[in-house]
């Protein structure tokens, strides 16, 4: 009866491992929690049945099911949780089984054979710890890199995914045929260090070539995005600066108008002289901007941005203490905030109509040990379940999401970070960037 509950552990530990793995890489189907919880009973119904399977039949030809009903594991948690293409799906389960395949190996390796008890009892407890070392791994290393490509990569995971496939077969063939590995003298060693080393460095040979590529892509459309997003902002700038000349010669020839206006109305023109007073009176508040920081472009940009948030009856707090002469780009600076606003205001308009639209803006800027730091926070109100795919909320406009990665890339070019929540129906956008020099 121990002998049973010890392959019972060692199924659940196989599964746990299983679904783990998964989780960590694929992208899931939501609703999420509900997919895992309805993963999480059907694996433990097959455990159950695996069992009940153990002590009818026997140990011998229970295990000789334990590939098969492994497989069917993984392919139940494909069909119900993942999102991903069937060829990334099929590259993920069979990348976890050749790693599998390996612990399970070298936990047999390691184990003693003192007793059945002492045998099983070590043989679990390293698998424990390579299955933990090799999660901890997969999460912290291995899952940011592999959803990048996963984003870019197209048909090319067919091929890829059968590599995978090729080696899963290669390791059963050394491990399993004609008979098992442990019924020889040598464990089948040499095949087995010989196969895994051509397994990683293909994988790695493939993955760093595909990265070298990824990284070549993405930096030419940073490039362009942000080529893109600064032409757009170097004209508004220059708009919004023509407005401010505009308004100032206007002030400066208040008094040439004034004789205009007396001139019309002491001929009687009285018409002329209303419509003359509205056309300067529009010309006027369309120039006007508040004064919200001493910074010449970030306060055009935010005036601006509040004066249509106002529009739209948003309420907007702003707390700038920006510098006139800020050690940093105007266009990049003009980015960041015109970005962050349009987003803060989308998100407000998105919000039912009985909630409050606010949006609140907080930017500081401080010196320390001659380094300048630039601390930039938006908050705005936002409806339930925005949704996350790396870091960066979901647009939900056709082609959306250039306004974000613009902000990131800003960031990086400044040696900063940059970083978006929701919370309590508050989205927020935090930038923190490194300025060099002292003002």
């Amino acid at each position: 009866m121990i002998t049973y509950t010890v392959i019972l552990l060692r199924f659940l530990q196989t599964a746990a491992y299983i679904g783990l793995f998964f989780f960590f890489l694929i992208k899931l189907k939501e609703p999420i929690r509900k997919r895992i919880a309805i993963t999480v009973v059907i694996y433990i119904a097959v455990a159950g049945g695996y069992f009940a399977f153990l002590l009818i039949h026997g140990q011998q030809i229970a295990e000789r099911l334990i590939v098969p009903v492994e497989i069917g594991l993984c392919l139940i948690l494909l069909i119900i949780c993942s999102a991903d293409r069937w060829a990334v799906s099929l590259f993920v389960m069979f990348t976890q089984f050749n790693l599998y395949l390996g612990v399970c190996y070298i936990s047999d390796l390691c184990a003693s054979e003192k007793s059945v008890l002492v045998y099983n009892t070590e043989y679990l407890i390293f698998r424990t710890v390579l299955f933990g070392a090799l999660l901890l791994c997969v999460f912290k290393i291995v899952r940011p890199r592999f959803r990048k490509l996963v984003e870019i990569l197209g048909k090319e995971w067919h091929l890829i995914a059968l590599l995978a496939i090729s080696f899963y077969v290669l390791e059963a063939v050394i491990l399993y045929w004609p008979r098992f590995y442990w019924y020889e003298t040598d464990y089948r060693w040499y095949l087995f260090a010989s196969s895994y080393l051509v397994f990683f460095s293909v994988y790695w040979l493939i993955f760093r070539s595909i990265n070298a590529i990824v990284q070549k892509y993405e930096g030419h459309e940073r490039e362009s995005i942000l080529a893109q997003q600064n032409k757009m902002w170097e004209e508004q700038l220059e708009e919004q600066k023509n407005a401010i000349s505009a308004a100032r010669r206007d002030r400066h020839d208040l008094r040439h108008h004034y004789d205009t206006l007396l001139a019309m109305l002491a001929g009687g023109k009285t018409q002329e002289a209303v419509s003359y007073l509205n056309a300067q009176t529009l010309r006027t508040e369309s120039a006007v901007l508040t004064n919200v920081c001493q910074h010449l472009a970030a306060n055009a940009i935010l005036s601006r941005w509040a004066a249509r948030a106002r529009e739209n009856g948003i309420k907007t707090e702003i707390d700038a203490r920006i510098p006139a002469n800020l050690p940093m780009d105007d266009v990049a600076l003009a980015g960041i905030l015109a970005n962050s606003f349009e987003n803060a205001v989308e998100g407000c308009l998105r919000c039912p109509e009985e909630m409050e639209r606010r949006i609140v803006i907080k930017i500081a800027y401080s010196v320390y040990n001659g380094a300048g730091k630039l601390h930039i926070v938006f908050e705005n109100s936002c409806a339930d379940h925005i949704a996350f795919e790396s870091g960066f909320p979901k647009s939900q406009k056709q082609g959306g999401g250039t306004g974000t990665r613009s902000i990131s890339y800003t960031a990086e070019k400044y040696n900063g970070m940059v970083e978006f929540t929701a919370e309590s129906n508050v989205f927020r956008t935090r930038v923190l960037l490194h300025l060099q020099g002292q003002i």
